[in-house]
């Protein structure tokens, strides 16, 4: 009895460590592909996030999947910032570690981050708090793995407005980062 016992412990161990060198392959990645119609992506890497229609992340995805023009600009939307400051609000923060899913599965794709305020009157403050706010962004991708040789950040103040600054919607839109990705050579 002891030694059918260590005989299917042996087997098991075999067949354990059999699968594990066939699952750690060096065959080359496959692309992302949609798992099905509903929002779950299976990413280069082999790992799945939620991404729905209709979204930037979806949007971010499907362009990853297309393998299609060399860069794209992404507004990320929402209200990104905690008012005049460089610190991301929750909803932000949620939206960054699906960011950074699809970066690790990407390695080929770099991500320049340019940080956007509303006029506050200071051309230079707000250019400032633009850097600072695409700077957030980097530390938040590098904390969370994504290579810094992949990342560069920039400021636009409040030059490029994407919402009238005549209401409270309007200038809140404007406190954003925009995402340029691109694909390495």
């Amino acid at each position: 009895m002891t030694r059918l016992l260590l005989f299917l412990l042996l087997m098991a161990l075999v067949i354990t460590g059999a699968m594990a060198v066939k699952s750690c392959s060096s065959s080359p990645p496959s692309p992302p592909t949609r798992v099905d119609g509903s929002a779950l992506v299976a990413l280069r890497d082999g790992s799945t996030l939620m991404a729905e229609r209709g979204t930037v992340g979806r949007e971010l995805v499907d362009w990853l999947a297309a393998e299609g023009p060399a860069s794209r600009s992404f507004e990320l939307g929402g209200q990104e910032f905690e008012g005049r400051t460089a610190t991301p609000t929750p909803e932000s923060l949620g939206r960054v570690s699906r960011l950074v899913a699809m970066l690790r599965a990407n390695p080929r794709v770099k991500v320049t981050i340019i940080g956007h305020t509303d006029p506050s009157g200071d051309a230079d403050a707000d250019r400032a708090l633009g850097l600072d706010r695409a700077e957030a962004l980097a530390i938040l991708l590098r904390d969370g793995g994504v290579s810094t040789s992949r990342i560069t950040t920039e400021s636009n103040g409040s030059s490029e407005p994407i919402a009238p600054n005549g209401s409270a919607a309007g200038r809140a839109r404007n406190q954003r980062v925009t995402l340029i990705l691109s694909r390495k050579d």
